[in-house]
């Protein structure tokens, strides 16, 4: 069981798969990968309404990683929706025990689209402890401000020594533009916005970020080409629950790069 590529998530549970474990583990099969999960919480919604979260208990969490590193290597791991960053820190910890050399994205989901706060508080010490064993954080403009008040983001790569993806999904402007922050450069990605809108795409980017990188490409180029694939599953149809499938994985499309 040791010869295929295995990605884990690590997220709540949507009912309507448009986002959380399985709209992961659909954007893991696409990219030729398989998808296994661990679920941190039971959501109550659909593509539109949000009513509740039943948070599932650590040590249920923990057994659910501890049984899948019996059987399987695991080597790259997404993190969603986690009730709050003890949990976080836990289960990272949980994670190192298992593989030192593991490589976490995670994305940090701090508030519904509809509104529901999931952390009413950021306990920034177990944050800069967090970053410090993640490879890549990919917050909004929103969450960025909660998480790291009062810093640059030019600044977390130095200060909490993990990469950072700024998302721009949600600014206004013709362009959507993320902003990738390592130690040797930032990176600006370019995309042309879509009229239509989908349930999940925070979530679908990076997962596909992780997939980029389980495939060897360098972060840059996994987010460039996570970012092209959002493009394809926004516009993959009119309704908010968007389309994964083999050929929008690996469709070449043109990259839009500016890079400072």
């Amino acid at each position: 069981m040791k010869t295929r590529n295995y990605l884990l998530s690590i997220a709540g549970f949507d009912p309507s798969s448009g986002a959380g474990i399985t709209s992961d583990i659909k954007t893991f099969e696409a990219h030729g990968l398989y998808g296994l999960g661990v679920c941190t919480g039971v959501t109550v919604q659909n593509d539109i309404n949000f009513q509740c979260v039943n948070w599932i208990d650590k040590n249920i969490i923990c057994q659910q990683i501890d049984i899948l590193f019996e059987r399987f290597e695991i080597g790259y791991v997404k993190i969603g929706l986690v009730e709050n960053t003890l949990r976080i820190w836990e289960i990272i910890q949980q994670l190192h025990r298992h593989n030192p050399n593991i490589i976490i994205v995670w994305d940090p989901i701090l508030k519904a689209s509809v509104g529901f706060d999931f952390q009413h508080q950021i306990n920034h010490d177990l944050l800069h402890k967090i970053c410090q064993n993640i490879h890549l954080i990919t917050p909004n403009t929103e969450e960025f401000n909660r998480l790291f008040p009062n810093i640059l983001p030019q600044n977390i790569v130095k200060e909490y020594t993990c990469n950072l993806l700024l998302k721009g999904g949600h600014a206004e402007g013709q362009f959507a533009i993320d902003t990738l922050f390592t130690h040797q450069k930032k990176h600006n990605t370019k995309q042309s916005r879509s009229k239509r809108d989908k349930h999940g795409t925070g979530c679908v980017l990076s997962t596909t970020i992780l997939t980029h990188l389980a495939r060897g490409k360098a972060l840059p180029d996994a987010c460039r080409e996570a970012q092209d694939y959002v493009v394809r599953f926004i516009n993959s149809n009119d309704s908010l629950l968007g389309t994964h499938d083999c050929y929008m994985a690996t469709k070449d499309i043109s990259d839009h790069v500016e890079e400072n």
